[in-house]
Parts: C-alpha cells; sequence; structure tokens
C-alpha cells in the first residue's frame, strides 16, 4: 500500500486514503483539518486531509482525553474497552477518522485490559471467597471461538458499505438496552438471594459415594483434587489452551493479506513480479482460511474431549453437579456459540464484544460479578488480537504517542476499575454492572447519529453507501 505523508508542521496526520479527493470539495475534511498537498516516496501526489496530529495542544483534545479516562475505567468493569469511546469522541467530536482512531483504540484497549487482567486476577469470588472471580473454564470456550469468528466479521465488514454497517450497530444497540435493564433487576434479586442464604451447595462426595472404603478413599482424594484447582488463582491448563489457541489462530491469521491487513509474513508475491505485493484477492488468502478451519476444529475437538472426560470423573466422585460445561456436548456447543457470536460482533460492528461476552454469561449462569471478571478475560483475547494486527500494520503512529494513550487507559483501570471492584465485592451489587454498560450503550447511540449527520454533511450521502473496497477496485 502507498504511504502518504502531510507536509504540514500543524496538519500533520494524513486521514487516510478515502480522502485523497478532497481539493474543491468545502468541508470534506470536518473540525481540526485542512485539505492540503500530500506525498507518496516519489514526491507530491495529490491532495488529502491532513488533521492536527494526535496530541496536538488544542482544548478540545485536553478535554477529551480527560474524559476518557473514567470513561475507560468505568466501562472496563463491564467489559467494554476503547471502542466505547471510538465513535463518540474520537470520531463524532475529534473528527479522527477510522484510521487514526483505530490506532487510538488499539492502544487505549491494550493498555486497559493489561492492567485489567492483573487486578482481576487476584479478585475472589463473591460467594466463594476461596476461588477466583473469573471462571477459567467458560473464558476458555469463549477463547476458542473468538478468533475465527472475529476474522469473519472484520472480512464481511470491510467489503460492505458503511450505511449497512451502521443500521446494524443501532439494530444492536436497540436491542441490547432493554436486555441490559432486565438483566439488571434479575441478577438484583440473585444477589440478595444468595447473600441472606448462600452455601456452596454440592452434595458430600462421601455420603453420596457408595462403594468399598478403598474406593472411597480413592474418590476422596480425587475430589480433594479437584477441589484445590477451583483455588487456584491460575489455572494453568485451561490458560495454556486459551492463549495457545490464540497463538495458533493468529500464526495462521497473519499470513493472510486482506483489505484491511498486509501480511508480515509475506509482503511480497514471488511470482513473476518479485515487487508485486500480496494482492487481498490472491487465491492464498482463500486457502490460509481452510487452515484456519482445520486449526480450530483440531483444537476445540481436542479440548472437548479432554474435558468431557474430566466432567465425567467428576460426576463419578460427586464433584459440584451443577458446574458443568462440556457435557451434555450441547452445553458446550451453546457457549461456543456464544463465543463465535462475540467474535463476529467485535469483528463486524468494532465494539461490544465484552457486552455480548458478559449478557450470555449471565444467562449460562455465573453470577454478575464473576460473569464481569470472566467476560474481561475473554475480552482481553479480543484486544490481543486487535493488538496484534496494530503492531504488524504500518500505522504511521509514533512510539510515544502509542505509549500516552497506553498511559491513558491503564489510568483509567488503575483509578476507576480499581475502586470499581472494590465497592462490587464489598457490597456485592455486581448487577450494577448493567446500569453501566447501558449508559454506555446510550452514551454510543448518540455518537452514532452525530457522526452520520456529520459525514452526510461533508461528504454527502453517497461517502455511506458506496463500496470502496473490492477485488475490482
Amino acid at each position: 500500500m502507498t504511504s502518504y505523508v502531510c507536509g504540514s508542521s500543524q496538519y500533520s496526520l494524513f486521514q487516510g486514503t478515502n480522502t485523497l479527493k478532497c481539493i474543491n470539495m468545502k468541508d470534506f475534511c470536518g473540525s481540526y483539518s485542512q485539505c492540503l498537498q500530500v506525498n507518496d516516496q516519489i514526491g507530491p501526489s495529490s491532495y488529502g486531509c491532513c488533521r492536527e496530529d494526535y496530541l496536538y495542544p488544542r482544548a478540545a483534545n485536553i478535554i477529551v482525553y480527560i474524559l476518557i479516562i473514567p470513561i475507560i475505567g468505568i466501562g472496563s468493569l463491564g467489559a467494554l474497552g476503547g471502542g466505547v469511546v471510538k465513535r463518540p469522541f474520537l470520531e463524532a467530536v475529534l473528527n479522527f477518522n477510522s484510521g487514526p482512531s483505530g490506532n487510538i483504540t488499539a492502544c487505549l484497549m491494550f493498555g486497559a485490559q493489561l492492567v485489567n487482567q492483573i487486578i482481576i486476577t487476584f479478585q475472589k469470588h463473591p460467594y466463594h471467597p476461596q476461588r477466583p472471580a473469573v471462571n477459567y473454564e467458560v473464558g476458555m470456550i469463549y477463547a476458542l471461538a473468538i478468533p475465527l469468528s472475529m476474522q469473519f466479521g472484520q472480512e464481511l465488514a470491510s467489503y460492505m458499505p458503511l450505511l449497512p454497517v451502521l443500521t446494524l450497530q443501532m439494530m444492536f444497540f436497540i436491542v441490547i438496552l432493554p436486555i441490559c435493564l432486565l438483566y439488571a433487576k434479575r441478577q438484583e434479586v440473585v444477589e440478595q438471594e444468595l447473600d441472606e442464604d448462600y452455601t456452596d451447595s454440592h452434595i458430600s462426595m462421601t455420603t453420596a459415594f457408595k462403594g468399598s472404603i478403598q474406593d472411597e478413599a480413592q474418590a476422596a482424594l480425587v475430589y480433594k483434587q479437584f477441589l484445590n484447582e477451583s483455588h487456584q488463582i491460575l489455572p494453568v491448563v485451561p490458560i495454556l489452551i486459551a492463549f495457545g489457541s490464540f497463538a495458533a489462530n493468529e500464526a495462521v491469521i497473519l499470513s493472510r493479506t486482506t483489505l484491511y491487513q498486509t501480511s508480515p509474513y509475506y509482503p511480497e508475491y514471488i511470482n513473476n513480479n518479485s515487487n508485486q505485493k500480496l494482492d487481498p484477492c490472491n487465491p492464498w488468502n482463500f486457502y490460509m482460511m481452510i487452515v484456519l478451519f482445520a486449526v480450530n476444529i483440531f483444537i476445540t475437538g481436542l479440548t472437548l474431549l479432554y474435558f468431557r472426560y474430566k466432567e465425567q470423573i467428576k460426576d463419578n466422585v460427586r464433584y459440584k453437579l451443577k458446574e458443568r460445561y462440556f457435557t451434555p456436548t450441547r452445553r458446550f456447543f451453546k457457549i461456543y456459540g456464544a463465543g463465535c457470536a462475540t467474535g463476529f460482533i467485535a469483528g463486524f460492528l468494532g465494539m461490544a464484544a465484552g457486552l455480548t461476552m458478559f449478557v450470555t454469561m449471565v444467562q449460562f449462569g455465573l453470577v454478575a460479578a464473576s460473569a464481569g471478571a470472566t467476560a474481561n478475560y475473554g475480552y482481553f483475547i479480543v484486544c490481543l488480537q486487535v493488538f496484534v494486527s496494530f503492531m504488524v500494520s504500518d500505522s504511521g503512529m509514533p512510539i510515544g504517542d502509542q505509549f500516552f494513550f497506553y498511559g491513558i487507559g491503564i489510568l483509567g483501570v488503575l483509578i476507576f476499575t480499581n475502586l470499581g471492584y472494590y465497592y462490587i465485592n464489598k457490597y456485592k451489587i455486581g448487577h450494577i454492572l448493567f446500569y453501566i454498560d447501558f449508559a454506555i450503550v446510550v452514551l454510543n447511540i448518540a455518537g452514532n447519529i452525530a457522526w452520520g449527520v456529520q459525514s452526510n454533511h461533508r461528504s454527502g450521502f453517497n461517502s455511506i453507501v458506496d463500496i470502496n473496497q473490492s477485488c475490482n477496485t
């Protein structure tokens, strides 16, 4: 891809190749931007929109970046990351185009969720103080499903006009709003009941297991082993499977060149012309999708067999009979399907992955506080995939600017997320996370409307209904 550079000292941030037609079009570039001559590797090339740099000392930038700190911190409680500020603040208010705003979002997400993972690792389950708040088995199933489905969502969105994507975003937001309120009310009732009378309810193995004394002693040892595993802060096997699956998937994903990504492995298509870039429409990319399918089927199949066998042993020793995620098999595929939906929504809509996980995990029986922590664990996989794509791309974002936005994300989590976890655990009010997500969804609806009105005013309705990217352009 051709890289363009803005020569102006004030307007130094190039807003993307879709702005190269800005000349003689009034208001096309929007606020904090100018239509200027841009340079490619050869020299002066064309006119494009150039915006003030990420850290240009303008009052609007300073105010918005300060506002982002609490929004990121509070949103992280409900597994909502940098995507919640992308449309309403970065695009609608500060007029960053999708490329620069995506760079900011990737840094915010990674910084916030990296620190958030450290915090939730040491959070305890509100009703089982010896167990971690994160349900690592449920989080592992989501992690198995997310990379492949997220790739499909990104692929589909990249070939679609903007209007259908915006419409589906708004439909999703409208549907999810009453669900958030409904689940908030339900969880409040559940939390009150659990707080009044909650025991670690399971049938005692010693009274339920019938057999010889030797068999009972052996079963007691197995039962004790499962109990110790459930109390581990970092259970090794599910964590290794989750991140090992992510690494295997990402290795294949990065071998593809698409409309939004250039493969770091094969930047050149070695054929008759060694200088030709690997084309997004080359059959190689389709073959790699088949490989990606095969990798997912292999890893997921082995994981299912292993944990089904483990749960059969749990049944034999009567260990926590209500906590089964792999048996019967249809229960596993319900959770796996929710993970696929999460990845597709993250890739296609570019937001709401954490919210999808949070809602569906509550549906699978996790209390709100545990669902929020587990959703954040799964959301970290989404953040890693976005961050890896950002790092291997030619974003042009200076290292200093990157660390500034890492810092904003980290600061928001250290102050607001940390404080939120304290009060949620102290007063057992996990249901408040649904109200937080409700408020942030309303904010994004307002941002979508404002951004759509701006786009229509600046570049006309055709800009959101035309297909700008395809194999023929």
